[in-house]
C-alpha cells in the first residue's frame, strides 16, 4: 500500500522535453534481486491471509512525475514477492511507467513519451522484455496520424500484439453544442507482429459516434481546437476467440464486441448512462457499469469488468462478472465485489 498527500498536478511539460527525457531511458539498466529498495521507492506493506497463493506482483509505483506532490515517489517498474514484500527486480523509469505485465518468456511495460490532454491523446511506446527486464522488442502502433496508447497491449494466438491508438480528425459538432471545426479523437485498434508489421486494424470512426458520448464530467463536446473531443476513450481490449475481440469505451459507458474478419460491431453492452446499450441487466442493483476499465473475456464465456461507478447515484467502485445471453441480449450479474472505495479514474480487476 502507498499513500501521498496530493496537490494540483500542475501543467504538463512541453512535448519535446518529455520525449527527450524518455529517450534517455536506456541509461537506466534493470536491477535483479537487489539487497535493498532504491531511494525514492515507496514503502510496501504486505498482509497475508489464509489461502493466499505464492508468487510475485508486478507494479508500477509512481506519483505524477510532473506534479507537485508533497511526498514524491520516483517512477519504477517493479517485481515484488507477494508473501514477503521483498523487491525481486526493478527498473527505474525517467517518465511514468505503465502496464507492467507478464508475457510469454518475459514481461512487457509501457512508458509515456508525450502528455495528452485530460487523459486522452497520450503517446508512448511498449517494450517486451526477458525475465531479467532486458528489452527484447520495442512496439509502436504504426497508425498514421495516431498515437501509441499505453492502456493496453494484448498478445494474440499467432504471437502478435493488439494495441490501442487515438487518431484525430475534424468534425462539425455544432448540432451537439460543439465547434464547427472541432477536433475529435477516434479509437483505433491495431494488430502487429513483434517486428512491427500491421496485420489487422479497426477504425472506430466508422462505428463509434460522438453523439453516443455519455453526459458527465469527463466528456466535454464543446472544447475548441487545438484541444480534441475525447468522446470514446478506449481503455481495454480482450480476445474472445480467433475472430472476435472486446473493446471498452470509457466515455460511452459501453463495451463493443467486434468481429475482426468483417470489422462489424456484433453488439454493444452499456450501463445505465450509455446511449448505445442493447442489453438488459438482470440481478444488478446498479443496472450495469459506469466509466469501466479492465474488461476481460473469461474462459467460461462471461465477462469481468472493473466498474468505476463514476455516474452511479452512489459513487462506489466494484468488480463485476456478467453472464451474457447474446441472443436474448441479457447480462446477468453472477458475482461482484466492493470494499466501499471509489476510483474516479484507472483501476482494474484480474481473475487469478
Amino acid at each position: 500500500s502507498q499513500s501521498a498527500s496530493m496537490k494540483d498536478a500542475g501543467s504538463p511539460p512541453p512535448a519535446w522535453l518529455t520525449r527527450t527525457a524518455a529517450g534517455f531511458q536506456f541509461l537506466y539498466k534493470p536491477q535483479i534481486d537487489p539487497e535493498a529498495p532504491p531511494s525514492g521507492f515507496p514503502p510496501i506493506d504486505i498482509t497475508v491471509s489464509d489461502g493466499s497463493e505464492p508468487g510475485t506482483l508486478l507494479l508500477t509505483p509512481t506519483t505524477n512525475p510532473f506534479g507537485e506532490e508533497t511526498e514524491r515517489f520516483k517512477p519504477f517498474i517493479a517485481e515484488i514477492d507477494k508473501s514477503t514484500g521483498r523487491l525481486v527486480a526493478y527498473r527505474r523509469m525517467i517518465t511514468k511507467g505503465y502496464l507492467f505485465q507478464p508475457q510469454p518468456e518475459g514481461y512487457s511495460y509501457a512508458k509515456l513519451e508525450r502528455v495528452g490532454k485530460n487523459g486522452a491523446g497520450h503517446d508512448g511506446v511498449h517494450y517486451i522484455t526477458d525475465y531479467q527486464l532486458n528489452i527484447v522488442h520495442k512496439i509502436k502502433s504504426g497508425v498514421t496520424g495516431g498515437t501509441t496508447d499505453t492502456h493496453e497491449l494484448v498478445r494474440t494466438e499467432p504471437g502478435n500484439v493488439l494495441l490501442i491508438s487515438y487518431r484525430k480528425r475534424q468534425q462539425d459538432l455544432t448540432a451537439l453544442g460543439g465547434a464547427p471545426n472541432a477536433k475529435v479523437f477516434d479509437p483505433v485498434i491495431v494488430e502487429r507482429t513483434l517486428d512491427g508489421e500491421t496485420v489487422w486494424s479497426w477504425d472506430g470512426s466508422q462505428h463509434v459516434a460522438v453523439k453516443d458520448a455519455v453526459d458527465g464530467p469527463d466528456v466535454n463536446l464543446a472544447v475548441h481546437p487545438p484541444e480534441a473531443v475525447d468522446h470514446a476513450h478506449p481503455n481495454a481490449i480482450s480476445v474472445v476467440d480467433a475472430d472476435h475481440v472486446l473493446l471498452s469505451l470509457k466515455h460511452q459507458d459501453c463495451v463493443l464486441k467486434i468481429q475482426k474478419s468483417t470489422g462489424a460491431v456484433i453488439w454493444r453492452l452499456g450501463g445505465p448512462a450509455a446511449k448505445c446499450n442493447e442489453f438488459s441487466f438482470i440481478d444488478d442493483p446498479k443496472s450495469g457499469f459506469s466509466h469501466q476499465h479492465s474488461v476481460r473475456a473469461l474462459p467460461n464465456g462471461n465477462i469481468l469488468v472493473f466498474d468505476n461507478g463514476t455516474l452511479h447515484d452512489v459513487q462506489e467502485s466494484r468488480a463485476v462478472e456478467y453472464e451474457l445471453d447474446e441472443d436474448a441480449k441479457t447480462a446477468r450479474l453472477v458475482w461482484s465485489y466492493s470494499n466501499g472505495q471509489f476510483s474516479h479514474a484507472q483501476g482494474s480487476v484480474q481473475r487469478l
